[in-house]
């Protein structure tokens, strides 16, 4: 937050990366569009830049994050805008509570997301064929099957299971 206050592109990068599919999620859970999602994602980080300054706990952005996400969505599922709730008290307490949510909680998600995010920047630090191997094998929807690797990398089939095991030993190294 204090890299982003002094106007480092880089940090807002990195802040929208790690907080952009938590962010998301809440509207989508609440049975918002894909569109409206990305309406509430945008206001979110639009209301971040204008209250950066304000913010007096940076290790509490996690949390300002979800709820303003969670006030964003509350006033498109109610056709208002958002300044309307703040007086609402109580009431908007629980209808906001009773958003559908069978989803993990919030901080659960953070964990998997910060988890996912060091995954992937680990495995960008991997050189090319070891990336192109962990990612067929483990990071698509559908693993590529050795053969499918074999010929991509340009080796033999036999040769994938070594390899593999050989990449996933760096990734486990810079992991640590």
């Amino acid at each position: 937050m204090l890299r982003c206050r002094r106007g480092e592109q880089a940090a807002w990068d990195e802040l929208v990366e790690r907080y952009q599919r938590l962010i998301f999620a809440i509207p989508r859970r609440a049975g918002l569009s894909e569109d409206e999602a990305t309406d509430v994602f945008q206001e979110v980080f639009v209301t971040l830049v204008q209250k950066l300054d304000e913010l007096e706990q940076p290790d509490r952005l996690r949390s300002w994050l979800v709820t303003t996400a969670k006030f964003k969505t509350w006033a498109v599922v109610r056709g208002r805008k958002p300044e309307a709730e703040a007086g609402e008290g109580e009431e908007h307490s629980e209808m906001m509570a009773a958003i559908a949510d069978d989803s993990p909680a919030a901080d659960e998600m953070l964990i998997e997301l910060e988890q996912q995010h060091l995954i992937r920047t680990a495995v960008a630090k991997l050189d090319e064929r070891c990336r192109k191997i962990v990612s067929m094998i483990y990071l698509r929807s559908t693993a590529a099957s050795y053969a499918e690797v074999a010929g991509e990398i340009g080796v033999g089939e036999t040769s994938i299971s070594p390899l593999r095991a050989r990449c996933l030993k760096k990734l486990e190294k810079l992991l640590r």
